[in-house]
Order: structure tokens, then C-alpha cells, then sequence
């Protein structure tokens, strides 16, 4: 078992999930576990098909047949959110005390609904206030999250809004009942360069607002480098490294970590070529006993195919490989 801080509010402990296809039993997560303390933020980045996301749905109670949690546990404020007892204590908290911010503003609004049914239900259903008092929270939360012209944003329907602004609608929406964890999941997909900017500054400021806690999942280190305290890179279902974001950047321990942030384009001469990682993650049907990125790394041994990575610790970190 991780042990556990006293300011932890989420700790997920050898957290196992599969899901059983056609093609064969995935093992999307492989003994995760991570903390996040009070008002902090917890960067998470790795490649399409690490996790990342299977991770924040096992938090917020959204994996289903054919998904399962077969082993691990998944604790908020001390309680686990496992288990008869756990997910009736889930179903209390999440929308209320956790919430999470989906992926693609585009999909993630009910487009038969107005702006203000589908805030105010969320304010009714978990706060018990009354109509009157639900639209006058959406006004509010309207006016926070900087959506101009509130009163008749409330009777629009979603696709009468552009993408940042729907982006809005979804944070407010998140955050409309105060909770003390917010999951963003990369929250500025499909949104240009200036709104991507736009959103993260929202969520910064909210966060300092709040006092939030916030996981966010992401795949671009610029946005970690200006967002988080600590950042953890996932791979085939399983933790590599994890450090403070300024140790990470500056020195990263595992080869993976520094494959991406070699890949990660700067300002450069035209004569230069952007880097890029050989090879692809291994198939999670059939996952390797040994380090997962041992095919791909460039100090690979023997000791690395056939046995698990150590983990290293030490300087507030921890990676996975043989070769720290």
C-alpha cells in the first residue's frame, strides 16, 4: 500500500484495469498509483494509449462493461470509492466534491439542451436548490468563467456557441458546486492556440479561487511546465517517472521522459529535424514482463526485457528503469 500524507485528498493504490474485446483482454492500467495533495496540481502526460484517461474514468466511476477494476483501490478524503460501500459514496460526491472537465467541448454538451437546463440541472440535482435560486448560479457561474452576455447565453443551445465557449459552459459546469478535485482531461483539445491559452489561464485562476485540487492530463509539456507542482509520464498502462515539474524538465531520469521532451518542438534553426521516438508502445493485449519502453530505449539490457524496473527514489522522485 502507498503510503498516504495527511493532506492527500485522492490516493490511487496498484490501481489494475482491464477490458475484455474481441481481440483479447486490454490491460489498460498495470499497478498505477499516484497522490494528489490539497491545492496541488498533478500533471499527466504520456503517449495516446498510456492511461491517462482510463486512469481519471476509474475516478470518476465511468468504466463499465466490457471495463473492469480487477485489483487496486481508489481512496478520496480517506474512503475508498470501491466496493458497494464505495461506489454508493461515490455517487454522493462525484459532480459535487469531484468533477471532471472532458475532453472535446463538441460532444461532451446534450445538444437538445439549453446552456442553462443543463447547468442548473447540475446545481438542483447535487446542491437540492430551487429553480430560481439554480439560474441564479448559472448566471453567476456564467459571469465567472468570462461567457459575456450571460442572461442570453442561458437559452442558447450548444452549437449556437464556438468552441472556447463551450469549453466555458463545460468548466462551469465542473466547478458550478465547488468541488475539491477537478480532473481536466486535456481540456484544450480541438480549441486553437489563443483559446488553449484562454481556458488554462481559467483554470489556474479558479483554481487559486478555490483552492482546488486539479489532475491534469495532457499531452503538451509546455502546458505542464507552466501549470503544475508535480508531474507523473505514464506508458502501457504503467507510471515511469514522476517529480516535480521543474526537477523533471531540467533533469529527467528515465529515457522515456527524455525521448519526449527531445520530441517537443522549441525554436530552432529550419536545417534541424524534430525528433521523434522509434518505434511504437507495445500491445497491451499482450504486455511484456519486463520495462514496457524496452524496445524502444536506447540503453536497453538484458535485465530490462526479462524483469520489472526498479523503482529509484530520492529528491521528492521516482522512475521505473534499471539505469537510473
Amino acid at each position: 500500500m502507498s503510503a498516504v500524507a495527511e493532506d492527500d485528498l485522492l490516493v490511487i493504490d496498484d490501481l489494475h484495469v482491464q477490458f475484455d474485446t474481441r481481440a483479447g483482454v486490454i490491460h489498460g492500467l498495470r499497478g498505477l498509483s499516484l497522490t494528489v495533495a490539497r491545492g496541488e496540481t498533478l500533471g499527466i502526460v504520456g503517449e495516446s494509449g498510456s492511461g491517462k484517461s482510463v486512469m481519471a474514468q476509474s475516478v470518476m466511476g465511468l468504466i463499465d462493461t466490457p471495463g473492469e477494476i480487477v485489483r487496486g483501490d481508489i481512496r478520496f478524503k480517506g474512503r475508498s470509492l470501491l466496493g458497494p460501500k464505495g461506489r454508493s459514496y461515490g455517487r454522493k460526491i462525484r459532480g459535487r466534491e469531484l468533477a471532471m472537465i472532458f475532453q472535446n467541448p463538441m460532444t461532451s454538451l446534450n445538444p437538445l439542451m439549453t446552456i442553462g437546463a443543463q447547468i442548473e440541472e447540475v446545481i438542483v440535482h447535487h446542491l437540492g436548490k430551487s429553480a430560481r435560486e439554480a439560474r441564479q448560479r448559472a448566471l453567476e457561474l456564467l459571469d465567472l468563467v468570462g461567457i459575456t452576455s450571460p442572461v442570453s447565453r442561458l437559452s442558447q443551445l450548444p452549437h449556437e456557441l464556438s468552441g472556447g465557449m463551450k469549453q466555458r459552459i463545460i468548466i462551469a459546469m465542473a466547478i458550478a458546486c465547488e468541488p475539491e478535485l477537478l480532473i481536466a482531461d486535456e481540456p484544450t483539445t480541438a480549441l486553437d492556440v489563443t483559446v488553449q491559452a484562454q481556458i488554462l489561464e481559467l483554470i489556474n485562476d479558479i483554481q487559486k479561487a478555490m483552492n482546488l485540487s486539479i489532475i491534469l492530463i495532457t499531452h503538451d509539456l509546455g502546458v505542464v511546465a507552466q501549470s503544475c507542482h508535480r508531474v507523473m509520464v505514464m506508458y502501457a498502462g504503467k507510471e515511469m517517472e514522476e517529480a516535480p515539474v521543474g526537477q523533471l524538465f531540467s533533469r529527467p531520469a528515465h529515457y522515456y521522459t527524455a525521448g519526449l521532451l527531445r520530441s517537443t518542438p522549441r525554436l530552432r534553426d529550419s536545417s534541424d529535424r524534430l525528433f521523434s521516438i522509434d518505434g511504437a508502445p507495445p500491445s497491451l493485449i499482450d504486455p511484456p514482463t519486463g520495462c514496457p519502453f524496452f524496445d524502444r530505449c536506447e540503453a536497453r539490457t538484458e535485465e530490462c526485457r526479462m524483469d520489472p524496473p526498479a523503482v529509484t527514489t530520492g529528491n521528492q522522485a521516482k522512475a521505473m528503469c534499471w539505469h537510473v
